[in-house]
């Protein structure tokens, strides 16, 4: 990659970091293109060079929360018995809270998403598609099959499990200095 690439993707990326702090914070409506580019000390009309609208720039940030959602169902493939999905889930997950806190961030975007008002119909279709705990309930019914997972809806524990790891997100941008929960206690929520 050339300088001027490196320079270009450098850019964007802080366009995105900045953005995504102004969008978990304030909202998409409560933020504009204009608190981005002054956050970032460039101009509007650079910012547009990357981004043509604010909603291209808050579809980005659904699309990799949606990427992340394809990355957990990746677990649902492997030879695991579903507990142990759900950890790997779980252990990933929080390591990525860790190693970069932005994928904590996004995680709040996109739970933010799931109940706005303000959404385009392109940013609705990108959130019908996050819809996780449909994905997994089959997984949870086989751990009640296989008397691993607690009885109960499955839709429902799946929620649960995955609101614990919103809520994990969450701490991990409110308190970071706090240290996040075990992939363990996640799971806990889950064992029969």
């Amino acid at each position: 990659m050339g300088i001027r690439q490196k320079q270009k993707e450098d850019r964007r990326r802080k366009i995105l970091d900045v953005s995504l702090d102004l969008f978990i914070r304030h909202g998409y409506a409560g933020t504009s293109t204009r608190q981005i580019s002054r956050m970032l000390g460039i101009s509007s009309g650079l910012l547009f060079h990357y981004y043509s609208t604010k909603e291209q720039l808050y579809l980005e940030h659904l699309k990799t929360a949606l990427d992340g959602i394809r990355m957990m169902e990746e677990y649902l493939l492997l030879p695991l018995s579903p507990l142990q999905i759900f950890h790997e889930v779980a252990e990933s997950a929080l390591s990525y809270f860790t190693i970069s806190p932005a994928t904590a961030k996004v995680f709040l975007l996109a739970k933010q998403a799931l109940t706005a008002d303000y959404l385009t119909e392109e940013m609705e279709q990108t959130v019908l598609k996050m819809n996780i705990a449909d994905r997994f309930a089959p997984t949870v019914l086989a751990g009640q099959k296989a008397g691993e997972i607690r009885k109960g809806d499955p839709k429902s524990l799946a929620l649960c499990f995955f609101s614990a790891m919103e809520s994990a997100a969450e701490n991990a941008v409110c308190f970071p200095s706090v240290p996040l929960p075990k992939a363990d206690w996640l799971v806990d929520l889950m064992k029969a």
